[in-house]
Parts: structure tokens; C-alpha cells; sequence
């Protein structure tokens, strides 16, 4: 009886070529340090470019079947750590983004950045909500629901290289949903997009050398009774004697004094400083000062 050894690195690299569609890079060439950037950890076996979603899943599949650990390498995310007999998988290419204007949904792939998103349904008149990255602001104004409650399918590539389209009937999408442990790897997901607002008008209002604590009572009675289409939040100062209160409406421009007229009679004193103005969308998601913390886009 022949009895087959372990598949060699150089074997090893040559299958996985001639499967995929994307680049294979081993120790031995120059850009490997390059292709490896951001892993910690010992020197990957092999990395692995890969050029789509089908790679992915051709990549797990021989990997499974050489006794290989596969890492992936998300763009945006932190340094990944390898082991022994690693192939690291970088899925930086898998930047695709569909947009399907008459369902209002976009299928965005694991690689593509949130920029992209928000570029490719602006055209139609949609954009993508994000999660809030700060708590004191939640939200593109309470008119739309959080970023994870519009995702509508995953579609996971398991160890194996099977590619399973991960649903809300699944039992795994609500754990996909919140980050938990997947099945798999996440190649690609679809949400709902919404309609672009017409108008977000944001501004900051700072109260100096106010009494905080009646401030701060006559704000939470306001905040309160904020139609659906505001969104508000407050904070301290850097010098600890201001308080910042930051307000953002989506809708008709004329409701915008009388909203601000009433927060001013709520908390009984003047703002020594109120900076406000429209903002699209897009000029929000480049980075607005206000409305970073609006949470627009990440």
C-alpha cells in the first residue's frame, strides 16, 4: 500500500493557483511581505489574493482537504493572527457593490468599504444607514432603523467551501446580525437601502457658564417630544464649563427655528454660540463635524 505524504508548500501553492482566479504569493517571493502586511503571529504558508467570491470558497475546500488553517484578512479590520500551516486569505478585491434600485437593497461584498456603498446608491436617490459609532447620537434621526435591522441576507462561505445564502429564517442570521460566531466566512451581504433625505439640517448649541442641572432637565423634557424625523444628544465641553447640545431634523426647513425656538424655552437660558446649516447625505458621510456623530455613514 502507497500511502501519500503531506502536500508540500510549493505542491500546495501550484492546486491552489490553478483553482482560483486571484493571486497566490509564497515566503519565497518578493512582494510576500507586502501581501502578508498586518498578520502577527508566524509567517503565513501561503497568501492568498483572492479575486471573488468563488475563490473564497475554492481556497476553504483545499485548505480542508490539505489540513491547512485558513485566516482571512478583512479590509478595515484589525491585524489577523496565523498559526502553523496557515494560508492567509485576503479579500480586498471582493469590493463589489450591486445596487437594485427598484427593491431599494444593495449586496455589498466583504471587501468593499462603506464610502463605496453610499457612492453606488446615491445615483438612484438611496443611501445605507450605519450603526451609530457614538451612543449619545443614535442614529440618522429616529425617521430610519439601525444599519443591522435593514440587513436582509448573508451570504457565508463554511469551512468546507460550501456557499450558503444565510437568511432571516436562518438560525444563524441573527447571530451573523450581531457578530457572533459565524458558520463560515461572510462574503457578502444584502440590505435595504432608504431614500435619501431632501434635507438634514444639523447644529451645535453651546450653553457657557450655564447651571448644568437645569439645563439638563429642560433638555430631557424636550428630547422627549422630538417627532421621529429629530435626532439629539448633549455633552460637557472640553473646558468642563459648556454644555454642547447637538440637534439634527430631517424634513422641512421651516420647522427648524420653531424646533430650536422650543429647546430654548425648554432649558431657559440663550446659547452663547449655535452653528447650523443643511447637509446632504454625502456631505455628512465625508465627514461633517456634527454629523460624524450623527452616525450618517461610518
Amino acid at each position: 500500500m502507497i500511502t501519500a505524504g503531506p502536500l508540500t508548500t510549493t505542491d500546495l501553492a501550484a492546486t491552489v493557483r490553478a483553482s482560483i482566479h486571484g493571486d497566490v504569493v509564497t515566503p519565497d517571493e518578493p512582494s510576500f511581505a507586502a501581501a502578508s502586511f498586518g498578520v502577527t503571529g508566524v509567517t503565513p504558508e501561503l497568501v492568498v489574493v483572492a479575486a471573488d467570491a468563488a475563490d473564497v470558497g475554492r481556497v476553504a475546500a483545499l485548505a480542508a482537504r490539505a489540513g491547512r488553517r485558513v485566516v482571512a484578512q478583512i479590509t478595515g479590520r484589525p491585524a489577523v493572527v496565523a498559526t502553523e500551516a496557515t494560508i492567509l486569505l485576503v479579500t480586498r478585491l471582493l469590493a463589489t457593490v450591486r445596487v437594485d434600485a427598484a427593491r431599494r437593497t444593495a449586496t455589498i461584498g466583504i471587501g468593499a468599504s462603506w464610502r463605496q456603498v453610499l457612492d453606488a446608491a446615491e445615483p438612484f436617490g438611496l443611501t445605507a444607514l450605519s450603526a451609530a459609532a457614538d451612543t449619545e447620537v443614535a442614529g440618522a434621526a429616529r425617521t430610519f432603523a439601525f444599519a443591522a435591522d435593514r440587513i436582509r441576507s448573508f451570504e457565508v462561505v463554511t469551512a468546507t467551501g460550501e456557499h450558503r445564502l444565510v437568511g432571516r429564517d436562518n438560525p444563524h442570521f441573527y447571530a451573523l446580525r450581531h457578530g457572533e460566531t459565524a458558520p463560515g466566512l461572510v462574503v457578502a451581504m444584502t440590505l435595504d437601502l432608504v431614500p435619501q433625505p431632501s434635507l438634514l439640517t444639523v447644529a451645535e448649541l453651546t450653553f457657557a457658564g450655564a447651571d448644568a442641572e437645569p439645563v439638563l432637565a429642560g433638555w430631557q423634557r424636550w428630547a422627549v417630544r422630538l417627532p421621529r424625523t429629530a435626532v439629539t444628544g448633549i455633552a460637557v465641553g472640553a473646558d468642563g464649563d459648556t454644555l454642547v447640545i447637538r440637534v439634527a431634523l430631517v424634513g422641512d426647513a421651516k420647522r427648524w427655528d420653531a424646533l430650536l425656538a422650543s429647546l430654548q424655552r425648554a432649558v431657559g437660558v440663550i446659547p452663547v454660540h449655535v452653528a447650523a446649516g443643511p447637509a446632504t447625505t454625502a456631505g455628512v458621510a465625508r465627514g461633517d463635524a456634527v454629523a460624524d456623530r450623527l452616525a450618517l455613514a461610518a
